[in-house]
């Protein structure tokens, strides 16, 4: 009897595209509904050097920017962050903090709080509205952490 072997690869990533849409539309319809931003940046950051993990990194820079265009951010403003964090004070942190979860948390602080200020410089210099920056954060800063947590103490 021949055996049915397909690739289920496609269907998982069909799948988890899928549900990261909704996960922007919840967002927007759901104030306290997250939006999984602090992981993405933290997951970039962690994989940023491993090519057997460049794909997935681009689809993240690719996620990270309909989060910018979704929430009427900067586009490209992460892309702009993981550069500067990433060249200047990625090594620093790595080298000062033994404690994975210290590191983790750091880069979903600069995830969520660098993006705000590079959006805010922006406004600045384009003479436009600034963003607003509300109580809502440190909420999905936690919850990143969490799940950041889960998915990537091990990866550090």
């Amino acid at each position: 009897m021949r055996r049915n072997s397909t690739n289920t690869d496609y269907l998982r990533f069909t799948l988890a595209a899928v549900a990261l849409i909704l996960l922007q539309i919840f967002s927007n319809l759901f104030q306290f509904f997250p939006t999984f931003a602090g992981v993405f940046f933290s997951y970039i950051i962690i994989n940023a050097e491993k090519e057997e993990k460049f794909l997935y990194v681009v689809l993240s820079f690719l996620y990270l920017s309909f989060y910018e265009l979704n929430k009427g951010f900067f586009l490209f403003s992460y892309f702009l962050l993981f550069i500067i964090f990433y060249n200047v004070f990625n090594q620093k942190i790595i080298d000062s903090f033994k404690c994975k979860n210290c590191i983790l948390f750091i880069y979903i602080s600069v995830a969520y709080i660098g993006h705000f200020f590079i959006n805010s410089f922006f406004a600045y210099i384009l003479n436009m509205e600034f963003p607003s920056f509300s109580q809502v954060y440190f909420y999905y800063i936690a919850f990143d952490f969490i799940v950041s947590i889960i998915f990537f103490r091990s990866k550090i």
